[in-house]
């Protein structure tokens, strides 16, 4: 795993719009682009083999972990409200499918040191369509005839098609709903949100679906026909939200879930509760303990004294209220944030790929039940937030 320097398109912009990636310049760090192609992460296929073995490993001991917390009834834990624990069990025992999740791991490229999982975006993973659409525009463009560990959106239609036939016994044609938070009460249209669901649905498209854009402050409860419908009183049967359970579960939404369980089918499904929430970095260490793709995680840091960790809440964000600590238990690094009041939990902190000057965070994508490709986002400190720029990457030719 290596950081080279590569030259920018001098027209990447308009060759970004051409995907459908329009916040290419949303400012990062410096006041940089988000959308850094000055750079570019080189991986030996050694080294995606790895990434691609290890990933299918964590989302199967995911898998376990999410059996082990219905099964033991542990929904407290993840601070799920009460009312909400049988649903949550029942969308899990009764297999809601899923379509994608994006792992955040920590790798340094030593076969000897296998990617540790940082935590899992299960619910609402973005970076998708820069991931899938825009860093595969680059390869072409800029490396010709080169490889990438990407067939995310190849995938994607895959996991569409066999959610529509095959998961909901749906004929080519049938309505999809998808939805994005319009703005966050200012107005502005958050545009990465919609340029995300706009890429979706064209995946969607290209499954037999028949999308339909829409906005969550526009899905609306008929107490006429008790059901879910849009701003056009058209009935929602199944519907992609790029809306957090979380905070679902805590509106108006939670009320109506149980009696519209029959009539409005939701991606991702409730059960991804569990596994979008950093409590369950406590529950894979409890059952897997020792585990290579693992670093020790706790509800408290008794056990991580002595031992640089991070503080993490467990519902937070973009590094939000993330806390670092060297092995004296003072702080090194910080960010700030509206999150923590759902609780913290406490991991040993990672090692990364001896970049200088920057830290890489890997994203690995999962669709269905099988690894899907990698994106790299990075900056110049040691927390991963909103400030993160996206930088390509490509197989190396040769092995080195």
């Amino acid at each position: 795993m290596r950081r080279v320097d590569s030259t920018p398109r001098p027209d990447w912009r308009a060759r970004c719009d051409a995907v459908g990636f329009s916040f290419y310049d949303m400012e990062s760090e410096g006041g940089r682009p988000y959308w850094n192609e000055s750079a570019a992460y080189t991986f030996t296929m050694r080294e995606v083999e790895q990434l691609e073995s290890s990933t299918k490993e964590i989302f199967d001991r995911c898998m376990e972990a999410v059996e082990h917390v219905v099964r033991q009834g542990r929904y407290a834990e993840f601070g799920i409200p009460t009312d909400l624990h049988e649903l949550v069990g029942r969308s899990w025992d009764e297999d809601d499918p899923t379509v994608y999740g994006r792992f955040d791991l920590a790798y340094d490229g030593d076969a000897s040191h296998p990617p540790k999982l940082l935590e899992f975006n299960a619910d609402t993973p973005t970076s998708l369509v820069e991931t899938a659409a825009a860093q595969w525009q680059w390869l072409e463009e800029v490396r010709p005839g080169g490889d990438q560990f990407n067939s995310l959106h190849e995938q994607l239609v895959e996991q569409w098609e066999h959610v529509r036939s095959a998961r909901w016994g749906l004929a080519p044609g049938a309505r999809l709903h998808l939805a994005s938070l319009h703005d966050s009460g200012d107005g502005e249209l958050i545009v990465e949100d919609f340029d995300t669901v706009a890429y979706m649905a064209e995946t969607a498209r290209l499954a037999g679906f028949d999308p339909k854009l829409v906005f969550m402050e526009d899905v609306l409860f008929s107490m006429d026909t008790a059901r879910f419908v849009d701003a056009d009183d058209e009935p929602i049967s199944h519907i992609f939200k790029l809306y957090p359970w979380e905070w679902m579960v805590r509106e108006q939404f939670a009320a109506f879930l149980r009696d519209t369980r029959g009539s409005t089918q939701w991606i991702e499904p409730l059960w991804k509760l569990l596994l979008s929430n950093k409590q369950l970095l406590v529950v894979l260490w409890e059952l897997f303990p020792g585990h290579p793709n693992l670093l020790p995680a706790y509800e408290t840091p008794d056990a991580l004294r002595g031992i640089p960790h991070v503080r993490k809440p467990r519902l937070g964000r973009e590094g939000a209220n993330v806390t670092l600590f060297d092995g004296s238990g003072h702080v090194i690094a910080e960010q700030p944030g509206d999150y923590g009041e759902e609780g913290f939990v406490y991991q040993q902190r990672a090692v990364f790929a001896p970049i200088p000057g920057k830290t890489a965070v890997v994203g690995s994508w999962i669709v269905g039940e099988e690894p899907a490709g990698i994106d790299i986002r990075e900056t110049s400190g040691p927390i991963t937030g909103d400030l993160a720029e996206f930088v390509p990457h490509y197989i190396e030719e040769t092995t080195r």
